[in-house]
């Protein structure tokens, strides 16, 4: 099939990550791209160690971004476990150097402290609301929310902006905030509109997406397959935004781009909940239909595409249904201050 097809022309592993499409990065992106780049130039040591807290301290961020970030790197084996505590940099068995790290990452945190004030918190935000909207409408106190943060409102409504735009978030003629529901209606029909025009936006965006794009993603995907499950939740989600942003930014219609937008909240049910509260799946939950979609388009085959594309939204519809059902049946909402 596809998929043993690709595994057994891979014998290098993931690529390079370069020579990706144009988008705005989320904050845990841009802190491994960073990171990254600073251990590849050796300005990070080999041997430092890198603790979230303290790292989250340093960048005035969260610690979830920081966690993911760390992750994808461990991933890479860029940096290894350190006593349980943290990471090294380096694979395992690099002797720790205790070094300051606000001397090492001086440039790095100024910079990231001044770009990103909203991103800060971004991702701690996006996990409270998205597990909430399973169990209904709520309110959202803007007020409360810079509060319980510590940050202005000004930045605050920015966060609320962005949750906006995924469809998370809603806003009333009075401009009061609330969450919107991913009840089962609502999640049916996100995949109606995912169905009707995702194929179509591939299809288009095929066009522009060079032979190396097409696979440097689909190396991603085979090294998932072979180490199923022993696969990071993050991974699983960055793999997603590989097929449904990242290759859909190449579209030239960015009408349909923007309402497509509004769909990606259920892509979050991933990040946040689906594999993190719930077991993960025997078999793997998409990535043999991704390869076969981007088999596709290195054929540049475009009825299959489409097809393979509608094909797998289709069947990913009734999973994300039953596994939202699941949450609400085995959890109870998590209380948060800004939510009422």
């Amino acid at each position: 099939m596809v998929l043993q097809g690709f595994i057994e022309k891979s014998k290098t592993g993931e690529k390079s990550e370069s020579g990706s499409s144009p988008r705005k990065r989320s904050l845990y992106e841009e802190l491994y791209g960073r990171l990254k780049e600073n251990i590849g130039t050796g300005r990070i040591a080999p041997g430092t160690v890198l603790l979230e807290g303290p790292l989250a301290e340093l960048l005035g961020s969260s610690r979830a971004p920081v966690r993911q970030a760390l992750k994808l790197l461990a991933d890479e084996n860029r940096i290894s476990r350190f006593e349980g505590r943290g990471f090294v940099v380096g694979p395992a068995g690099t002797p720790a150097k205790r070094v300051d790290l606000a001397q090492s990452l001086g440039d790095l945190a100024n910079h990231e402290r001044t770009l990103f004030a909203w991103q800060a918190l971004y991702e701690e935000v996006e996990r409270r609301i998205v597990n909430r909207s399973f169990f209904g409408r709520f309110r959202i106190n803007e007020i409360e929310l810079a509060r319980h943060y510590g940050v202005g409102r000004a930045v605050a409504r920015d966060v609320l902006l962005k949750l906006e735009t995924l469809g998370i978030t809603s806003k009333d003629e009075h401009f009061r905030w609330s969450i919107v529901p991913l009840d089962d209606k609502r999640i049916t029909e996100l995949y109606e509109v995912r169905e009707r025009l995702e194929p179509f936006a591939i299809a288009q965006a095929m066009d522009a997406m060079s032979d190396s794009e097409i696979e440097r993603m689909t190396g991603r995907l085979v090294q998932a397959a072979k180490a199923y499950p022993q696969v990071s939740v993050d991974l699983l989600y960055d793999l997603e935004l590989d097929l449904h942003v990242r290759s859909m930014q190449a579209c030239p219609n960015r009408e349909m781009i923007s309402i497509l937008q509004r769909t990606h909240c259920v892509i979050t049910l991933s990040k946040h909940v689906l594999w993190h509260r719930l077991r993960m799946p025997e078999n793997d939950p998409f990535i043999a239909e991704h390869i076969e979609i981007f088999e596709m388009m290195r054929r540049r085959n475009r009825p299959d595409l489409m097809r393979a594309m509608s094909n797998h939204i289709a069947s990913s519809r009734p999973k994300v249904i039953e596994r939202a059902e699941e949450v609400r049946n085995s959890f109870q909402p998590e209380e948060c201050s800004f939510i009422v």
